[in-house]
């Protein structure tokens, strides 16, 4: 039987954990977790802006790492999980339930109403479903030439997308994780921010960032509106790419707007899950 406790961490003395944090994420490497630098760029940031991060330890020895974040989804409080990993060599032995479970209680603690993450895989997916996780939407890429077309002022004196804005405005385009709050960490509070050039562009509609690596032409279209997303919209972000000197737009989004690219080719989709918690007693459906 093993010794397994989870643990929230904060600022203090997380540059001692990172090794430990690390060495979970060895054996695929998944960035920015997978060297020291920018591992502890990341979480400390991260902790900074109000991430809930534990680790899962067995005894002094690092076993799991999770982060989620709380969201909001058309007002509804959701607890999103960004990533979680368990210790290759300690796979199949429970802490990844115990992680969940810890993420569960903590959304209770804080008023969600739903737990919310997309698997990576096959094999992750088959977890989250026996931890009574069910699939709620499918995520779409698909990836557009920018066209000319005509554009505002407003491309060159844009105002700032806030956490406000994130929080209040469906996230609708750029669900790399299926999370407006999530992404809108990625593209506003990167602590390394030669990463990726984001460029923010206020529109009549709503809220538009592109986000792309330095000496790339080809950006992911960030979009936050309350108001009906129509072709029209479509075309308008591809014009507003083009005149910011991009070639193509990488379009991210959930099953309702599949509409909108008829005309485009997929380029490959992922799964949102969820599980429900009941605020009435506490427990999860």
């Amino acid at each position: 039987m093993y010794n397994t406790t989870i643990h929230r961490i904060s600022g203090k003395n997380v540059d001692q954990l990172i090794p430990g944090i690390v060495n979970v994420f060895r054996d695929d490497e998944v960035v920015p977790w997978h060297k020291y630098d920018s591992c502890l760029a990341w979480v400390t940031k991260r902790i900074e802006r109000g991430f809930y991060i534990t680790v899962a330890c067995d005894d002094d020895t690092i076993t799991g790492y999770s982060e989620w974040i709380e969201m909001y989804d058309k007002g509804e409080k959701i607890l999103y999980l960004g990533i979680m990993q368990v210790d290759c060599d300690l796979r199949s032995r429970g802490i990844g339930k115990m992680m969940l479970d810890n993420g569960e209680e903590y959304a209770k603690s804080v008023g969600a109403s739903r737990l919310r993450t997309m698997p990576e895989d096959e094999r992750s997916h088959n977890f989250y479903r026996k931890n009574r996780y069910v699939d709620t939407d499918t995520i779409y890429t698909y990836v557009c030439s920018t066209v000319a077309g005509p554009v505002t002022e407003q491309c060159v004196t844009p105002v700032a997308v806030t956490l406000d804005i994130a929080n209040s405005h469906e996230f609708v385009f750029g669900l790399w994780q299926s999370s407006g709050r999530h992404m809108y960490e990625v593209a506003n509070h990167n602590p390394e921010p030669n990463e990726f050039i984001v460029k923010t562009i206020t529109i009549p509609e709503g809220y538009l960032q592109f986000m792309y690596k330095k000496g790339k032409v080809k950006a992911t279209a960030l979009y936050w509106s309350n108001e009906e997303v129509t072709p029209e919209t479509v075309s308008a972000i591809l014009a507003y790419g083009h005149a910011a000197g991009l070639e193509e737009i990488e379009f991210v989004f959930k099953t309702r707007y599949i509409d909108l690219f008829a005309a485009y080719n997929s380029t490959g989709e992922s799964i949102e899950i969820e599980k429900s918690i009941d605020k009435v007693n506490g427990t999860s459906v």
